[in-house]
Protein backbone atom coordinates (compact mmCIF):
# COMPACT_ATOMS: atom_id res chain seq x y z
CA UNK A 1 0.00 0.00 0.00
CA UNK A 2 2.91 2.38 0.57
CA UNK A 3 3.72 2.36 -3.13
CA UNK A 4 0.12 3.28 -3.95
CA UNK A 5 0.17 6.01 -1.31
CA UNK A 6 3.35 7.47 -2.83
CA UNK A 7 1.82 7.29 -6.30
CA UNK A 8 -1.36 8.98 -5.04
CA UNK A 9 0.71 11.71 -3.37
CA UNK A 10 2.62 12.22 -6.61
CA UNK A 11 -0.60 12.49 -8.62
CA UNK A 12 -2.10 14.94 -6.12
CA UNK A 13 1.05 17.08 -6.22
CA UNK A 14 1.08 17.06 -10.02
CA UNK A 15 -2.59 18.02 -10.19
CA UNK A 16 -2.11 20.78 -7.62
CA UNK A 17 0.87 22.25 -9.46
CA UNK A 18 -0.95 22.10 -12.78
CA UNK A 19 -3.98 23.83 -11.25
CA UNK A 20 -1.86 26.60 -9.73
CA UNK A 21 -0.12 27.14 -13.07
CA UNK A 22 -3.50 27.28 -14.81
CA UNK A 23 -4.77 29.88 -12.33
CA UNK A 24 -1.77 32.09 -13.17
CA UNK A 25 -2.65 31.97 -16.87
CA UNK A 26 -6.26 30.79 -17.30
CA UNK A 27 -6.34 31.38 -21.05
CA UNK A 28 -3.34 29.12 -21.72
CA UNK A 29 -4.29 26.11 -23.80
CA UNK A 30 -1.12 24.28 -22.74
CA UNK A 31 -1.73 24.84 -19.03
CA UNK A 32 -5.36 23.82 -19.38
CA UNK A 33 -4.29 20.66 -21.17
CA UNK A 34 -1.68 19.88 -18.51
CA UNK A 35 -4.27 20.30 -15.77
CA UNK A 36 -6.84 18.14 -17.58
CA UNK A 37 -4.24 15.41 -18.15
CA UNK A 38 -3.18 15.47 -14.48
CA UNK A 39 -6.80 15.43 -13.32
CA UNK A 40 -7.66 12.55 -15.67
CA UNK A 41 -4.72 10.49 -14.42
CA UNK A 42 -5.68 11.16 -10.79
CA UNK A 43 -9.33 10.26 -11.44
CA UNK A 44 -8.28 7.05 -13.16
CA UNK A 45 -6.03 6.04 -10.28
CA UNK A 46 -8.73 6.75 -7.70
CA UNK A 47 -11.27 4.74 -9.71
CA UNK A 48 -8.88 1.75 -9.89
CA UNK A 49 -8.21 2.02 -6.15
CA UNK A 50 -11.94 2.12 -5.37
CA UNK A 51 -12.48 -0.93 -7.54
CA UNK A 52 -9.74 -2.82 -5.72
CA UNK A 53 -11.13 -1.86 -2.32
CA UNK A 54 -14.69 -2.79 -3.32
CA UNK A 55 -13.52 -6.33 -4.14
CA UNK A 56 -12.15 -6.87 -0.65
Amino acid sequence: MDVQNEHLKSLLDRTDLAFKALMQEPSSIERNSNYEDAKRELDSFVARLRSILAKR
